[in-house]
């Protein structure tokens, strides 16, 4: 399992060797912070709607990104993200709905079957997760912070494409991408309470307990729901990086405050399976 970089004209993006393997069916990527048009403090390849970059700029880094991927950002769709465990179905009509006041969902996950639909979700320390599913056609984009995290945002998610499209757990697959990572996820207890309360009692090595502090591992736990949801690990791609030990690369909230850039991480069905 492991990702490759991609720098197109100075943009920088991820994509999962897992999804990629899946064939031509879906594009999909985990953006960087370089490559777009936002000046400082949100330089360059910005995607936070709500920091106070201009939507000129926002919209001109989706059509970079579009241009470099391979979709078309102008039929774009995104949610309004509340950390919840929500997941909405993208329909045809949310073509094109991506800019804040025109996102048609408060949730934190959406999925379709829809061809050259393609979906958003956003993070700078949250996990971001795509799932692609080659035998239904079906794809999925998630939000995951902690709370998200803890009630199984990306096991619902992995279920609806399934009760929704007839997702085959044993062809679906999932990337998660660069988020925060234990070594920098600090909490304190009412955070790790939230988990032992909706996960196993005993979480061994993906919740620590240093001093006064837990350190939690959100990605591993995401992993896990979907390994829950029935999809084979060799099929789970976990990106290493840790957005706050990274902030020459990524957008992080915990490194940087509220005035920066956001991330994203996007999949689209291509039009035709080959």
């Amino acid at each position: 399992m492991s990702f490759t970089e991609h720098n197109v004209n100075g943009l920088i993006y991820d994509t999962s060797d897992v999804i990629t393997a899946a064939g031509s069916g879906a594009v999909h990527a985990f953006t960087t912070r370089h490559g777009g048009v936002s000046p400082a403090p949100y330089d360059s390849l910005n995607f936070a709607d709500n920091k106070g970059d201009t939507s000129e700029n926002l919209l001109e880094n989706y059509r970079l990104l579009g241009e470099a991927v391979g979709f078309d950002a102008s039929r774009a769709v995104g949610c309004r993200q509340i950390h919840s465990d929500l997941v909405r179905i993208a329909s045809e009509e949310d073509a094109g709905k991506i800019l804040w006041d025109d996102r048609p969902y408060d949730a934190d996950g959406l999925i379709t079957n829809v061809p050259n639909l393609p979906l958003f979700a956003y993070g700078t320390d949250c996990c971001v997760i795509t799932l692609y599913d080659p035998t239904s056609r079906s794809i999925g984009a998630v939000h995951a912070g902690w709370r998200g995290t803890a009630s199984g945002i990306a096991l619902k998610a992995a279920v609806s494409m399934m009760s929704c499209y007839g997702a085959d757990p044993y062809t679906l697959r999932a990337a998660i991408g660069p988020s925060i990572g234990k070594c920098c996820f600090e909490t304190d207890s009412d955070v790790a309470d939230a988990f032992f309360a909706l996960l196993d009692p005993a979480m061994d090595e993906r919740i620590e307990k240093r001093g006064d502090k837990y350190h939690i591992d959100l990605k591993a736990i995401n992993r896990l729901w979907l390994l829950r949801a029935g999809i084979d690990p060799s099929r789970v791609d976990v990106h290493p990086d840790c957005t706050k030990c990274h902030p020459e690369r990524y957008w992080s909230h915990r490194a940087m405050g509220d005035r920066r850039g956001g991330m994203a991480a996007m999949i689209c069905l291509t039009e035709d399976a080959l």
